[in-house]
Order: structure tokens, then C-alpha cells, then sequence
């Protein structure tokens, strides 16, 4: 009767000890992990890029190697989604003809499409523009304005911001 009552003490006891661990505060470890970067050009190796999935506008990191300048940033979005990045659904309403695109840094920077503003839709001018300023944004000639100047060889402007999700 009396090794009953003692094995639920040795039991209570071997809880109670924790093989010596012993309690800390919180340890400060930096951020959590994110499904996406949406910061700059260069987060963590990485080059954001914005393509459209389901009719939204989305950013993808791309794996670079050291700085990718706007300009390089939009050159990349020009080519389009990889075919891995089209085998999940992405896409780009950026139109073929769009081969090059002209950057002018400043505050605000200023892009300049060789197409008329008529041919580039909201997704497409959110891709350009999203891009561009995650490119801007990993430089140290980062914008304080928060969107971009974007003209045409039509003589037409806009001046949006990223609209992504």
C-alpha cells in the first residue's frame, strides 16, 4: 500500500524538476519569418518584383546576388513570371510591346513608357510602379514621396502609388 502512494510523489517530483532547466525572460531574436518581402530590391538576397495573380497585384522575391538597380528591377519585370512562377498562377498585364522603361531618379522618381498610357491597364501601371519603388526603396537614394511619376510618349502622366496587396 505504501509504494501507491509513493509513485505518484516520485512522479509530481520528476515533473517539478524539468531535467534542470531552468526558466528565462523573452530572448530577443530579430522578426518573425514572412511568406513574402515587400521592402526593396535586396531583402535578405532578394529582388521584389510585382506580378498579377487572380487579378491582383502581388509581390514575389526573386533569389539575386548583391544590388539590383530600378532599372534592373524593371528590366527583369519586362520578362515577364518565370515558368515556375507562371506554373503557380502569376502572370504579368505589363503588354509585350513594353520593352524598356526609362528611369529618372528624384523625389519623385519618374518612369517613361515608350507605349501610350491607354495601352498599360491599373494592374500593369501598379506592377511598374510597385516594382519600382521596392527597387528605389533598397537604394540610398531612397523617395520620400511615396508614389511615381509615370509619363508616356503620348505626352499623358500619372502619378500613382503602389497598389498592391
Amino acid at each position: 500500500m505504501r509504494t501507491i502512494r509513493v509513485l505518484p510523489v516520485l512522479a509530481a517530483a520528476a515533473l517539478v524538476t524539468a531535467c534542470g532547466v531552468q526558466p528565462t525572460g523573452v530572448v530577443l531574436a530579430g522578426p518573425g519569418p514572412s511568406i513574402r518581402a515587400t521592402a526593396g530590391s535586396n531583402v535578405a538576397g532578394g529582388l521584389t518584383l510585382y506580378f498579377v495573380s487572380d487579378g491582383r497585384v502581388v509581390p514575389v522575391t526573386r533569389p539575386t546576388e548583391g544590388f539590383i538597380s530600378p532599372e534592373g528591377a524593371l528590366t527583369l519585370l519586362l520578362k515577364g513570371p518565370t515558368e515556375r512562377e507562371a506554373a503557380q498562377g502569376l502572370t504579368t498585364f505589363v503588354p509585350t510591346e513594353l520593352d524598356r522603361v526609362d528611369v529618372h531618379p528624384g523625389d519623385p522618381t519618374t518612369i517613361v513608357v515608350p507605349v501610350g498610357m491607354r495601352k498599360l491597364s491599373d494592374q500593369a501601371i501598379s506592377q511598374l510602379v510597385c516594382t519600382t519603388i521596392a527597387a528605389s526603396t533598397a537604394t540610398t537614394r531612397a523617395p520620400i514621396t511615396p508614389g511615381v511619376n509615370v509619363t508616356s510618349v503620348d505626352g499623358k502622366g500619372y502619378f500613382p502609388f503602389c497598389k498592391a496587396d
